[in-house]
C-alpha cells in the first residue's frame, strides 16, 4: 500500500470512528470485565521501564490505531536459548490483524478492534516449548504508529488516552505461573514539539517464566497512528479542525 493510499485509509477510519466511541467504550469495559476473572488474578505486571532510547521524529500523530492499521509492524519473540522468530504483522479484516510465527514453534499474536480498548492476544500453540520475551516494533522500516502510555498530561499533540502499562495485563493463562515486565523503548516526538516521553516506537514484554503451549496473554497497549504532513494539512483544510476523542488522560 503506497503512502497516499495509506494516508487516505487512516483519515477515512478517523472520520468513521467519530460515531463509535460510546459503543467502543462499552465494549472495552466488557472486555476488561470478562478478562479480569479470578483465574487470571495471579498474573501481574511486576516492572515497567520507559526507555527514551533513540529519539524518533514523526510529522504528526492521530489517536487511532487498530489491528488492520498495524500492517507492516515487526513482531519478535525469543527464548533464553537464543532462538528468535521475527514476523511481519498483516491485516486480516477491516479492523483486525495478526502475526504468526513458527521458527521457535507455533505462536500467534493478534488484535481485533481499536488498540485503546481491545487487547493484544498472544497464544501459545501446540508444540511451543517456550517464549521468554515479545517485542513489537511499530516503526521497523516506515513509521506506522507509536505506543501511548498515560504520562504526562496533556502529552504529545495528536494523541489522546493512553494505557497505563501497570494495568495493561487484563487476563491470560499460564501453565508455569509467569508474570511480566513491560518496557517502552525509543521515545517519539511529533512535529516541532519536543518528546513528551509518553509515546514510544517499541514495546517489549518479558516473561518471568517461559510462555509455553496452551498459554495466553491479553494485554491492552494503546497506540496512535503516525500521520504524514500532507494528511495533517488536509484535516485542517477549510478552516475546520477534526477532533477525535477517545478518552481523557488521567
Amino acid at each position: 500500500m503506497n503512502l497516499h493510499k495509506n494516508t487516505n485509509w487512516i483519515v477515512s477510519k478517523m472520520l468513521a470512528k467519530r460515531s463509535e466511541f460510546v459503543l467502543r467504550g462499552a465494549m472495552a469495559l466488557l472486555t476488561v470485565v470478562i478478562l479480569l476473572q479470578p483465574a487470571h488474578a495471579a498474573l501481574t505486571v511486576v516492572n515497567v521501564v520507559e526507555d527514551s532510547g533513540n529519539l524518533q521524529h514523526v510529522p504528526d500523530m492521530a489517536p487511532i490505531m487498530d489491528g488492520a492499521l498495524m500492517a507492516g509492524a515487526k513482531v519478535e519473540v525469543g527464548n533464553a536459548a537464543g532462538m528468535v522468530d521475527i514476523v511481519t504483522w498483516v491485516a486480516d479484516g477491516a479492523n483486525s490483524g495478526h502475526a504468526d510465527g513458527n521458527a521457535i514453534a507455533n505462536w500467534r499474536l493478534s488484535l481485533t478492534g481499536d488498540s485503546g480498548g481491545s487487547p493484544l492476544i498472544l497464544e501459545g500453540q501446540e508444540g511451543l516449548n517456550g517464549i521468554d520475551y515479545l517485542v513489537i516494533d511499530l516503526m521497523p522500516d516506515h513509521q506506522i504508529a507509536a505506543f501511548d502510555d498515560i504520562e504526562p498530561n496533556p502529552g504529545t499533540p495528536g494523541t489522546v488516552g493512553g494505557t497505563d502499562p501497570w494495568i495493561g495485563l487484563v487476563g491470560g493463562n499460564s501453565a508455569l505461573g509467569w508474570d511480566v515486565e513491560v518496557t517502552y523503548r525509543d521515545a517519539v516526538a511529533a512535529g516541532s514539539h519536543p518528546a513528551q516521553n509518553d509515546i514510544y516506537r517499541q514495546m517489549r514484554i518479558d516473561f518471568t517464566k517461559s510462555f509455553v503451549a496452551g498459554d495466553s496473554l491479553y494485554y491492552i497497549a494503546d497506540s496512535d497512528a503516525v500521520i504524514p504532513e500532507p494528511a495533517s494539512l488536509a484535516l485542517l483544510g477549510g478552516g475546520s479542525l477534526l477532533v477525535v476523542r477517545r478518552g481523557r488522560r488521567r
